[in-house]
């Protein structure tokens, strides 16, 4: 089978490729001396707007209830997060952030903004929405693993139904939650 693919969107997918990689790679050295990975930091992401149920939250950071589970192990362990049984149905469990919590992903975002190269000549406005049109047009639910981070006033709040917002999540895919990884 042949492929009808410009060349020049080959070399664009595999330059996509590479800057993921290092900026994971810089993310993650960022995130290490906080004790925090970014699967972690997804989910603390998920949670600064209010409490969720695992489901809810799942839902809202795109990955698996069975996955987040452990993510939230060790975010509970660490003191970040606290999950307590719903009040009306004992068999949902609540998860909340702490104060340590809030103020690990405070520091965390700032160790990830300083992560970023910090140069005045990259157009990041329209690195964005370049890379949210290729996002869009990648066919929808290819990887369940893969971790979409949440457009800016798409989620929901499941207890009000008001929406949030999120800056510091503005455009969507890692493989954060792959295989290999430690979870949290």
């Amino acid at each position: 089978m042949t492929s009808n693919l410009d060349p020049d969107a080959r070399s664009s997918y595999r330059l996509i490729s590479l800057a993921a990689r290092m900026v994971q790679r810089r993310q993650d050295d960022a995130l290490a001396p906080l004790g925090l990975t970014r699967a972690a930091v997804i989910a603390l992401e998920g949670l600064a707007a209010g409490p969720l149920n695992q489901e809810q939250l799942a839902d809202a950071i795109r990955v698996q209830s069975q996955t987040l589970g452990r993510v939230l192990s060790r975010l509970e362990s660490t003191g970040h997060i606290v999950r307590n049984r719903h009040a009306a149905d004992r068999r949902q469990m609540i998860v909340e952030l702490t104060g340590a919590g809030r103020a690990a992903l405070e520091s965390a975002r700032e160790a990830e903004i300083n992560a970023y190269p910090n140069d005045p000549d990259i157009g990041w406005k329209v690195l964005h929405a370049e890379l949210a049109k290729f996002v869009r047009a990648l066919p929808a639910g290819r990887d369940r693993e893969v971790v979409p981070f949440t457009v800016p006033g798409n989620r929901k709040d499941h207890r009000a139904g008001a929406e949030h917002r999120n800056p510091h999540r503005p455009g969507r895919g890692t493989g954060e939650w792959g295989p290999g990884r430690p979870g949290a």
